[in-house]
C-alpha cells in the first residue's frame, strides 16, 4: 500500500486556496461598492481603499506560496514513494526476474514515482482547494450581494466533480495502456543495452534499434491519446461550466438589476464574483494529465507493493562470529529446487568442519550454484536442514545468515563510483587504512598506486574501465572488508586471463586463512589448495 501523504501536503493548500478565494471574493466585493459609491457621489472611505490594494496582494502571495509549498511536498514524497518502492524491492531478495520485469521495476522506481508524487503532493491539495473556493464564494455572494443569485449558481458547482470522474473512468483505459507501454519500452530499453556487445557481435543492432524505434512509436501514441483526452476535457468543461456559469451569472445580474434588487455595483460585482467559480475548470484542464497518468502510476506502484518475499522472513538471530578459524557447514539430506520445477538437489548431506577448505565440482545443472544460494539463504530447502555455524536458515533472518558469508562471483559487480566506493559496498565506514590493506592482501596495490587518483579512480560503468583480473581483485578485497567466516569462492579464475591468474590466486590464498571456504567449479583441474573435493553429481 502506498505511504500516505502527509496531511500537511494536502491541507496547506487547500488553506492558502481558501484565503486567496476570500481576499478576491471581497475584493470584487468592494470594488461593485465603490462603483456605487462613485456613482452617488459619495467619498471613498480609507479602509475600502486600502483593501482594494491588500486583497490582491494576498490573493497573489497565496498563489505563490502554495506554488512553491506544492513544488516542495512533492519533492519530498518523491523521495519517500522512491525509498519505500526500494526498500521493498531490497526486501524482497534475490529473485529471477526476466530483462523485461526488471524494466518494470526501474520505470516503478523513477517514472511511476515521479507521476505518483505529482499526483499525490501536487494534485490532489491544490484540486481540493481550488473545488472548495468556489463553496466560499457562492456564501460570499449570498451574504454581500444576492441570496437568490448564489442559489441559482450553487447548482453549478457539483458540476466539476462529475465531469472529472466521468472522464477519469472513461480514460482510465487509455492512462492504464500509457503506463504499459512506457514500462515496456524501458524493459526493452534495458535489456539492449545490457546485451549491446551480444548484439553488435551477432549484427542484430539494427533490428534491436528498429524494435525499439516501433516501441517508442507505439508509447509517443500513447501519450497522444492522452494529450487528445486533456484536450477534450479542457473543451468539454469550459464550454460546458466556464462560458456556462459566466452567462447564468450575467443574465441574473441583468434582471436582477431590472427589477431593482440589485444596485449597478452589486450587479457588477456578481459577475466578477461568477469569475472565481470557473477556478475549477481552469485547474482541472491544466492537472487532468497530472492526474490520470498519476492514478495509473499509484497502479503500478501498488502492484509492485504488493508483491510478497519469495522466502518467509525469518526471525532475527544472534549475529555474534567467531574472530578467526571459520564455522562448520552443515546440508542434512536437503532436497531443494527453484518454484516448480523438479528439485534441483536431492537429499543431499554433506558436512564442512570449521576452517575447511572444500571444493564443489561437476557439469552444469548439477547444483553447484544452488548449493551457494542454499547457504547464502537465497534459497530455502523443500525439505531437510541447512545450518551455516549455529544457525538454522529455516529459522534465521537473512541478513543473520549472510553476516556469516562473503561471496567472490566469477563475473564481479561494480558499480558506477570509484575503486573506495566499490570497496565501501563491503564495509560503507571502512577508513582509507583498511581499504589500502584489502588492495594490498587482494594483490591490487600495484595497479591502484599506478593509478593517478589511486583509490579514487572511477570504475566505470559496471567496471568496464577495469580489466577482468582488477576488478576480480577488487571483489576479493570486498571479501576481506567483509571479514566473514565463511567464503565462497564461485569459480573466482574463469572469467581472467593467464596473466591475472597467478595473481588472484595469490589473493585467494590470502582470503582463505583461518576461514571456512567453499569454492565451486566445474572441472577439479581448476581446484588448488583444497582439502577435500566433492562431485555433487555422486552426491545429488
Amino acid at each position: 500500500m502506498l505511504a500516505a501523504t502527509p496531511r500537511a501536503a494536502a491541507a496547506v493548500p487547500v488553506v492558502l486556496a481558501l484565503v486567496s478565494a476570500s481576499a478576491l471574493a471581497v475584493f470584487f466585493v468592494l470594488v461593485g461598492r465603490v462603483l456605487d459609491a462613485i456613482a452617488a457621489g459619495d467619498a471613498l472611505r480609507t479602509p475600502v481603499v486600502s483593501g482594494l490594494i491588500i486583497l490582491p496582494l494576498v490573493a497573489v502571495a497565496c498563489t505563490l506560496l502554495s506554488s512553491r509549498f506544492s513544488a516542495r511536498a512533492t519533492s519530498g514524497a518523491e523521495r519517500r514513494l522512491r525509498g519505500l518502492v526500494l526498500g521493498h524491492v531490497f526486501g524482497l531478495g534475490v529473485t529471477r526476474r526476466p530483462a523485461a520485469a526488471s524494466g518494470r521495476l526501474v520505470s516503478a522506481a523513477t517514472t511511476d514515482v515521479e507521476k505518483a508524487a505529482a499526483y499525490r503532493a501536487g494534485f490532489v491539495g491544490p484540486i481540493a482547494g481550488t473545488m472548495a473556493g468556489p463553496v466560499l464564494v457562492i456564501i460570499v455572494i449570498g451574504f454581500t450581494v444576492d441570496v437568490v443569485s448564489a442559489l441559482w449558481l450553487a447548482i453549478a458547482i457539483p458540476v466539476i466533480p462529475l465531469v472529472v470522474g466521468g472522464f477519469q473512468r472513461a480514460f482510465r483505459k487509455v492512462s492504464g495502456s500509457y503506463r504499459r507501454s512506457t514500462a515496456m519500452l524501458s524493459g526493452a530499453f534495458l535489456e539492449a543495452v545490457q546485451g549491446l556487445s551480444t548484439l553488435v557481435l551477432h549484427r542484430a543492432e539494427e533490428r534491436t534499434g528498429r524494435d525499439l524505434a516501433a516501441r517508442g512509436e507505439d508509447n509517443r501514441r500513447q501519450v497522444m491519446r492522452l494529450l487528445a483526452a486533456n484536450q477534450l476535457l479542457i473543451l468539454v468543461v469550459d464550454a460546458a461550466f466556464s462560458l456556462g456559469t459566466l452567462a447564468l451569472a450575467a443574465t441574473l445580474a441583468i434582471v436582477r438589476l431590472l427589477d431593482g434588487t440589485l444596485s449597478p455595483g452589486a450587479a457588477v460585482a456578481l459577475v466578477l464574483l461568477s469569475t472565481l467559480l470557473t477556478g475549477p475548470a481552469d485547474i482541472v484542464g491544466q492537472f487532468f494529465y497530472i492526474g490520470a497518468t498519476g492514478r495509473a502510476a499509484e497502479r503500478g506502484l501498488s502492484g509492485v507493493l504488493a508483491e510478497r518475499p519469495a522466502l518467509p522472513t525469518g526471525r532475527t538471530e544472534s549475529r555474534e562470529r567467531p574472530t578467526s578459524g571459520g564455522v562448520s557447514i552443515e546440508l542434512d539430506h536437503v532436497t531443494a529446487g527453484y518454484g516448480d520445477g523438479a528439485p534441483v538437489l536431492r537429499d543431499l548431506s554433506l558436512s564442512i568442519a570449521a576452517g575447511e577448505h572444500v571444493a564443489l565440482v561437476g557439469p552444469s545443472g548439477v547444483g553447484k550454484s544452488t548449493v551457494a544460494a542454499l547457504l547464502s539463504r537465497h534459497l530455502l530447502p523443500e525439505s531437510g536442514a541447512v545450518r551455516v555455524g549455529h544457525l538454522d536458515t529455516r529459522a534465521a533472518s537473512g541478513e543473520s545468515v549472510r553476516s556469516l558469508i562473503a561471496v567472490v562471483d566469477q563475473q564481479t559487480t561494480l558499480f558506477t563510483g570509484s575503486i573506495a566506493d566499490n570497496l565501501r559496498v563491503a564495509k560503507a565506514d571502512a577508513t582509507t587504512e583498511e581499504l589500502h590493506a584489502a588492495v594490498t592482501s587482494a594483490g591490487l596495490a600495484a595497479d591502484v598506486e599506478r593509478m593517478p587518483l589511486g583509490l579514487d579512480t572511477p570504475v566505470g560503468e559496471r567496471g568496464l574501465s577495469l580489466s577482468g583480473g582488477q576488478a576480480q581483485r577488487i571483489a576479493i578485497a570486498r571479501a576481506l572488508l567483509r571479514d566473514a567466516p565463511v567464503v565462497i569462492l564461485d569459480e573466482p579464475t574463469s572469467q581472467v586471463d593467464l596473466a591475472s591468474e597467478a595473481a588472484i590466486v595469490d589473493a585467494l590464498r590470502t582470503l582463505s586463512r583461518n576461514r571456512t571456504v567453499v569454492t565451486i567449479a566445474h572441472r577439479t583441474s581448476a581446484i588448488r589448495d583444497v582439502d577435500r573435493i566433492i562431485e555433487l553429481g555422486a552426491h545429488s
